[in-house]
């Protein structure tokens, strides 16, 4: 699943591992989210979510367009890269 957590991570000054320590899991898995070579659980994307401070919806490409979006927050962003 493509994600943004890079993005909204390293303005916030958040490592992996830091990111991994907020969230409760470790730094490894926050990379192999991040990279995409792993699914988070609903509940650790929201645990993630919540720790960046941004909706869900604004970090994983849920289904799978290539579009970021938020039908309760209006937030949507297109992926360039991704279409």
């Amino acid at each position: 699943m493509r994600n943004r957590i890079e993005e909204y991570r390293k303005p916030l000054g958040l490592s992996q591992h830091r990111l991994g320590k907020k969230v409760g899991i470790s730094r490894i898995s926050i990379n192999q989210i991040e990279t995409g070579k792993t699914m988070p659980s609903l509940k650790t994307a929201n645990d993630i979510a919540n720790a960046l401070g941004v909706c869900i919806y604004g970090i994983f490409d849920l289904d799978g367009t290539g579009e970021y979006r938020c039908d309760n927050c209006d937030y949507i962003i297109k992926d360039i890269d991704y279409i």
